[in-house]
């Protein structure tokens, strides 16, 4: 599996918080690329090449409870394809590999730095009213 994520930032906190994370990814064999080329504001991704999503949403509570954001699901091989070579693309023109020898050697204040993000998000999520389990948010069974 591949990460590509953004690698300038419009969000700080959830930027560091993110980097609470990574050391596990890398543990789990991801690899992981910061794109640095531009802004990126992409939202998808490709599975078993033939499955896409398109979409504003963040997998976060955020974006997903409060925000009213949707994604698209494409079941065709072809935009697939393109969408693949594009980040394919991405990747070898505009971003850095974050590689687990560097992450494990950063500075203690990047990680201090990246776990009190964490904190803090997940402590603003709780105050939103979401947890795992609890029911937030219209009842979509009634559907």
């Amino acid at each position: 599996m591949i990460l590509l994520l953004p690698g300038r930032v419009k969000y700080p906190l959830l930027h560091y918080a993110s980097h609470a994370l990574r050391g596990s990814f890398l543990d789990a064999g991801i690899e992981i690329y910061e794109y640095h080329k531009s802004l990126m504001h992409a939202k998808v991704a490709v599975i078993d090449a033939h499955w896409t999503t398109v979409g504003s949403s963040n997998l976060d509570p955020f974006s997903l409870l409060l925000s009213l954001e949707a994604n698209v699901v494409v079941d065709d091989e072809n935009f697939a394809g393109t969408l693949k070579h594009s980040l394919n693309q991405a990747i070898h023109t505009g971003s850095r590999r974050i590689l687990q020898d560097h992450w494990r050697t950063q500075p203690i204040r990047l990680r201090l730095a990246g776990w009190l993000s964490y904190g803090v998000v997940r402590l603003m999520v709780g105050m939103t009213g979401y947890a795992p389990g609890k029911k937030s948010g219209p009842d979509m069974t009634d559907r």
